[in-house]
């Protein structure tokens, strides 16, 4: 089946494939351990013990490779290059750009715009 996103199994079914493996490994192990008791033979013993000592610790490391999702790409954001700055010497070194020219002026204040004269009072006018 082709797959036409990168998307990663919904959580529930990854949880319930990983619990089915888990399961069976764990009925594998009472396996073993029943299997211990009954069996008299040394060799088989031997063999069953180790499996059931290594069986939890090979469950638990299957059971959590589901969850393992470095493998898959990501797009994580990537900052720009920092542009460094010129140093004083360096600045002075170079000719001025004509777009980022600045002038040195003086500042100065305008006088203040002449009033208008007020309209003569009139006898219609009330206040």
């Amino acid at each position: 089946m082709h797959s036409i996103t990168t998307a990663a199994d919904p959580h529930t079914s990854d949880m319930s494939q990983r619990m089915k493996v888990y399961s069976i490994q764990m009925g594998l192990r009472v396996v073993c351990i029943i299997g211990m008791v009954l069996i008299d033979n040394l060799v088989a013993r031997i063999v069953l013990l180790l499996g059931a000592a290594l069986l939890p610790w090979f469950a638990v490391m299957l059971a959590n490779k589901g969850a393992d999702r470095s493998q898959r790409a990501g797009s994580a954001y990537a900052p720009p290059q920092r542009t460094e700055l010129p140093t004083a010497a360096e600045a002075s070194e170079r000719a001025p750009d004509p777009e980022n020219v600045v002038v040195d002026a003086e500042y100065t204040v305008h006088s203040p715009r002449p009033e208008l004269p007020r309209p003569p009072h009139t006898a219609t006018r009330r206040n």
